[in-house]
């Protein structure tokens, strides 16, 4: 397993990371200012956010939440597919109690909701949020709508499965029947796939290299591996049952082939809560919110940051009721030392990298979880007035607990140092 045909200097754009900056760190001692009522503005999209650089010009409060909002009208965001496809599941080693009631109230949201393949939802005009300095733009990755059904998009000529299953005998596509394309990405595409040796049904997906595709080395490694392979694998080290299993790999001149379980019975979590009006329960939530949190928890105690923790990026099997992370492209190995370069969604983008442009990996992961959990069960994401409430600690929405409107002020602290670690959250008591 792990056959290599290349090895590649730099890294995709698709999954452009941070370089650390040694020497910039989060203060602890800053002292807390109340923000004045902030001034709403408009509503941005996703995108990738390439660089940014502190400003030494000192943020008032207010300045903060101006352009931290993410828009003034309340208002859902439509989803539509997906790019890494359903996964089987396999390996299940435990399995977390579920009441009846939230299995009867999940039955009736999926009946509301098509079960297919999962899918990559697109991404609108790319629009980056005000940072400290203007933004310098170097060759900023292009976001890619799914193909057409029936249509072949130039990424996936090459790939296409009458193509891969005429391959030499060495290929890794030889061991597994290459099925039906579930979903498509900006530099990847994945396929459905089964495993001949034993008939298991896998998730096969190819990733397009180009001169900024990176590779690392890792422990029990002996040469360095494309970046999302080696993130994929330190993440799975150990027990663990809330990260997207890597099966196989092979590193080829042109591209990359991942081998992934997939689950039987799953969606992308996007497409639940958008079936379900926009938003779900607080039951279900609190289901979601538990393995995305188990799973972020998991990578960075094994020194990874997955960089792009979202809806998407979390498929829930509505057999079981697991939930697992997928797609590590826009991760990094953790360093204590601060990114200076953001690659994610911008929606989920820390507001310490907007205001200095640096923010450090654990306090942004427990901000992205913060958004993920306001989101499903709001609806839309936070604007300038919630935030602006947040801040204060006197956010609340009617028909929610208390303990879920604390963990949601605590996650969205303006300030870092003010936010839980993560080992705290898995331990909280709305949980």
């Amino acid at each position: 397993m792990g056959q290599r045909s290349s090895r590649v200097r730099s890294f995709a754009d698709s999954e452009q990371v941070h370089d650390p900056n040694p020497s910039s760190s989060s203060s602890s001692t800053a002292e807390e200012q109340h923000p004045h009522r902030p001034v709403d503005v408009a509503e941005g999209e996703g995108a990738v956010i390439p660089n940014a650089r502190p400003k030494k010009k000192k943020k008032k409060a207010g300045d903060f939440f101006k352009w931290l909002s993410f828009g003034g009208k309340k208002k859902s965001t439509k989803n539509k597919s997906s790019d890494q496809g359903e996964m089987k599941d396999q390996d299940i080693e435990t399995e977390t109690p579920r009441s009846t009631d939230d299995q009867k109230s999940l039955q009736s949201i999926s009946r509301s909701v098509e079960v297919t393949d999962l899918e990559e939802p697109p991404v609108g005009v790319i629009r980056v949020l005000p940072a400290a300095e203007p933004l310098e733009f170097e060759e900023l990755q292009t976001q890619v709508h799914d193909a057409p059904a029936g249509e072949t998009s130039p990424l996936t000529k090459p790939l296409d499965s009458n193509e891969v299953n005429m391959r030499p005998e060495d290929n890794i596509c030889c061991r597994y029947a290459i099925g039906r394309k579930l979903g498509q990405g900006g530099f990847g595409a994945v396929y459905e796939g089964t495993r001949l040796a034993d008939g298991h049904q896998v998730a096969v997906k190819f990733v397009k290299k180009t001169k900024h595709t990176e590779c690392i080395s890792i422990a029990d490694h002996p040469e360095p591996l494309p970046k999302e392979v080696a993130l994929t694998i330190l993440a799975n080290k150990g027990p663990v049952n809330d990260i997207i299993k890597l099966l196989d790999w092979q590193d080829q001149q042109d591209f990359y082939v991942m081998v992934l379980e997939r689950l039987s019975h799953s969606m992308d979590v996007s497409r639940l809560v958008e079936g379900n009006g926009g938003s779900i329960e607080e039951s279900f939530a609190r289901l979601i919110m538990w393995g995305a949190t188990l799973a972020a928890e998991a990578c960075c105690r094994r020194g990874v940051y997955h960089g792009d923790i979202k809806l998407e990026n979390l498929l829930i099997d509505l057999k079981n009721l697991e939930v697992r992370l997928i797609d590590f492209g826009c991760g990094d190995l953790l360093t204590e030392s601060a990114y200076t370069r953001f690659c994610g969604t911008i929606m989920y983008c820390p507001p310490e990298y907007r205001m200095k442009g640096e923010f450090h990996g654990k306090p942004a992961t427990v901000w992205t979880l913060g958004i993920l959990l306001f989101r499903m069960l709001c609806g839309y994401f936070p604007d300038t007035f919630d935030l602006y409430r947040i801040n204060m600690n006197t956010w609340y929405k009617p028909g929610l607990t208390e303990g879920c409107c604390h963990l949601i002020c605590s996650l969205l602290q303006q300030k870092p140092e003010r936010r839980p670690d993560l080992e705290r959250i898995v331990h909280h008591e709305w949980f």
